[in-house]
């Protein structure tokens, strides 16, 4: 062990350890060099355009102990990645690669999105194939115990979010969230699994009950209104921080 180890935390094999609150909990601290250029790139690219929304494609989560990819918390250095990216002169973050749903927060009169989940799933076997088997490859792929079929009936992979951000004068003013059903009851022929579809109205309210939860922590008050989660933006929350479809902006 170095002499000068700080007391809390330990290196070993190339990772750092250090003493949480808790046994499995995982933090994260990114690449300053990484981090100062993409700060760096999203006020250039501010510069040339009236609109900027910047993303990431994130798997990291806040605990050992989770089913990988399925992780509803959203880990401590997305926040701060997405905050430094609305200061840098973003006006909109989105975060995908986890395959479920996270929180919505409102920094800054700017929103952010960490987690939408997939709005189209598109289903394919890529393991090899035994010639003259039994199942076709889509049999295959939904096969209880098969490793592709565990990873296609996660339920929490089946629903999703379409966010539209309504602007005023350049000040956000509202965002709408449409839940989004990709087949979650597994009732579907194959060929539609993955597809989004109008959820039944049971599945919208526990979705966006589930995404009121998550919001919370964030200070995010969402009123669930005819099976739509909005959230209204006092020019308060303008000021101190805290129509677009995920993709697409309107204003």
């Amino acid at each position: 062990m170095p002499a000068n180890e700080p007391k809390d935390r330990v290196g070993l094999f190339g990772q750092s350890y250090k003493v949480g609150p808790k046994p499995g909990d995982v933090t994260y601290e990114m690449n300053p060099g990484d981090l100062r250029e993409i700060a760096r790139s999203i006020r250039n690219g501010k510069e040339y355009v009236d609109f900027m929304i910047a993303t990431a494609h994130i798997h990291e989560g806040n605990y050992a102990f989770q089913t990988y990819t399925y992780d509803n918390d959203t880990p401590d250095f997305l926040v701060d990645f997405a905050h430094k990216m609305i200061d840098a002169g973003a006006d909109a973050f989105i975060g995908h690669g986890v395959h479920t749903i996270r929180g919505v927060e409102i920094y800054k009169g700017k929103p952010i999105f960490y987690g939408t989940n997939t709005f189209i799933y598109q289903y394919q076997n890529s393991l090899p194939q035994n010639p003259g088997g039994q199942l076709t490859d889509a049999e295959a792929t939904m096969s209880p115990g098969a490793f592709a079929g565990e990873r296609v009936v996660q339920p929490e992979r089946m629903e999703a979010l379409l966010t539209e951000s309504r602007f005023e004068n350049g000040r956000l003013v509202e965002v709408r969230v449409y839940p989004a059903d990709l087949g979650q009851d597994y009732t579907r022929p194959f060929s539609r699994l993955g597809v989004p579809m109008t959820p039944s109205p049971e599945m919208a309210q526990r979705v966006l009950e589930k995404l009121q939860r998550l919001s919370k922590p964030f200070g995010t008050k969402i009123d669930i209104e005819n099976g739509v989660g909005v959230i209204r933006i006092s020019e308060q929350q303008t000021s101190k921080g805290g129509v677009c479809t995920t993709g697409t902006t309107r204003r």
